[in-house]
Formats: C-alpha cells, sequence, structure tokens
C-alpha cells in the first residue's frame, strides 16, 4: 500500500517529537543526507505510527495548537463533538532532535522505532526535524486539481479522548461555482485503528453545505450537514469484515482549511 510523502514526514516529526521527550543531550554525530531508498522505507512504514501524530501531545511538547473546526457526529451512541486541529510544531525541534540523537537513550529509541525499516537513519529524522520546525500541519485541507475542475476538501476530525472515534469527510466542489460534485463519508470507530473504518460515497442530496466561502485566498470556511445508512467497512477494515453501520449524521463547522494547490 502506498504511503502518501505528508503521512511519512507526519511520521518523522511524530518520532522526532518522542525523541526529545526526554533525557540529556551529548554531542551530537555526523550524519550522511538521506537516501532515496531510506526515505522510501520511512514512507512503507509511516502507517504504523502515525496514528498518533495529530493528537495532541502534553502541553510541555513545544508544540502549539489552532482548533480548524468541529464535527458533531452520532453513529449510534449519541452525539459526540469532534475536532480538527492544526499542529504548530515546536520551533526548536530540530536542536532538540539533534541533542537527542547525540545520547544513547536516543539512539536506542530511534532503533525501536525504525526495527521494521533498517534503511531510517538519524540523517532522515533528523533532515524532517530541521524542515518541519516551525511550521503549520493541518488536519483538514483543501486541494485544488484543474484535471478535475474543482476542490477535492478533506475534512478530519476526532474525539479527544483515547479509544474516541474518528470522522473524515470528504468531498469535490466545482471550482466555478462551488457546487457539491460528490461526497464521502468515513467513520472509524477507534482512531488508534486507522484502517478500521466504515466509508461510503453518499448522493449529493444526503449532503448539504450551508456554507461554502473563501476566508482569504488561500482559505476555505466551510459548514453543513450529512446523513448515510447502512455504511460498509473499508477494504482494509478486515476487523470490520461482515459488519455494517447502521446509520451516522451530523453537522460540521469548520473556520479554517487551507487551500492548496495539486498542479495537476
Amino acid at each position: 500500500m502506498k504511503t502518501s510523502p505528508r503521512f511519512a514526514c507526519l511520521w518523522a516529526v511524530t518520532l522526532a517529537t518522542t525523541l526529545t521527550a526526554c533525557g540529556k543531550s551529548e554531542p551530537r554525530p555526523q550524519a550522511a543526507a538521506p537516501s532515496k531508498p531510506a526515505l522510501e522505507s520511512m514512507i512503507k512504514v509511516a502507517p504504523s505510527v502515525v496514528s498518533s501524530a495529530s493528537v495532541a501531545a502534553p502541553a510541555d511538547d513545544g508544540n502549539t495548537y489552532r482548533e480548524q473546526g468541529t464535527v458533531r457526529v452520532d453513529a449510534g451512541q449519541g452525539v459526540l463533538q469532534l475536532r480538527s486541529v492544526a499542529t504548530i510544531i515546536d520551533p526548536k525541534l530540530g536542536e532538540k532532535t539533534a541533542a537527542r540523537l547525540g545520547s544513547a537513550s536516543g539512539q536506542k529509541k530511534l532503533a525501536d522505532a525504525t526495527a521494521g525499516a533498517p534503511q531510517v537513519t538519524a540523517a532522515d529524522i533528523q533532515s524532517t526535524a530541521d524542515q518541519f520546525a516551525g511550521r503549520t500541519v493541518y488536519s483538514s485541507q483543501a486541494m485544488h486539481a484543474q484535471i478535475i475542475n474543482g476542490y477535492s476538501i478533506e475534512l478530519d476530525a476526532k474525539a479527544q479522548e483515547k479509544g474516541g472515534p474518528r470522522m473524515r469527510v470528504n468531498l469535490v466542489v466545482s471550482d466555478k461555482d462551488l457546487s457539491l460534485q460528490s461526497a464521502k463519508l468515513e467513520y472509524v470507530p477507534d482512531a488508534s485503528s486507522l484502517m478500521q473504518s466504515y466509508v461510503k460515497k453518499i448522493p449529493v442530496t444526503d449532503f448539504t453545505i450551508t456554507k461554502l466561502e473563501r476566508k482569504d485566498e488561500k482559505t476555505f470556511v466551510i459548514a453543513g450537514s450529512f446523513k448515510a445508512t447502512d455504511l460498509p467497512p473499508g477494504v482494509l477494515a478486515k476487523e470490520l469484515k461482515g459488519k455494517t453501520l447502521a446509520a451516522v449524521q451530523g453537522q460540521f463547522d469548520f473556520t479554517e482549511v487551507p487551500i492548496r494547490n495539486m498542479g495537476l
């Protein structure tokens, strides 16, 4: 299964943050530049660790958080409010990672975390930490694609408590008049098991957009509601085989959905 570079980078940032959690620093060893095989290996192992990348870490982790929006969802167990959060990575992540990688305990953590990807080196982690220090990573965003004459919008929100659900709303809207072209829902009962989800493409008549406008040239504001019945498990949801989610419905309200250009 292929994994996007975005998830690979999130995984590396998560690992770098973990490495800097504690311990004294020692002189940093010299590291070679990241190799292509190493980065490919990083991408392959990303799904097993990235599920925790957008979870708000303890207050002393150096990161700051900003709410992008909320989703109120009812999947048969009452209404729950899920949050979508933008993470501003610790601006000192690079230097903290360097110090941690120079320690014996940091090297051990790196070895343990990359046991299934021997080509992922300290240099890869350091390079990603340096690159992402101070940057903002978004849970939800929109991508403009000329090939479909529209915007692909992903709204991704989850519960704050461990083991809580996660909801993804995927939309395609026209870049001419912002009219809804297609909609897909994905409900994850336990956010820590990202692949175990129910997925269904729903008719646009079961999806209502009450607001979709530009906050500025690079940001959408969007709100609306949805409903769906008989959601089957996703292709990779082996643990949910034979099960069906009877119904899911909810409302969403986002004040910050950054717009990117896919260049296609």
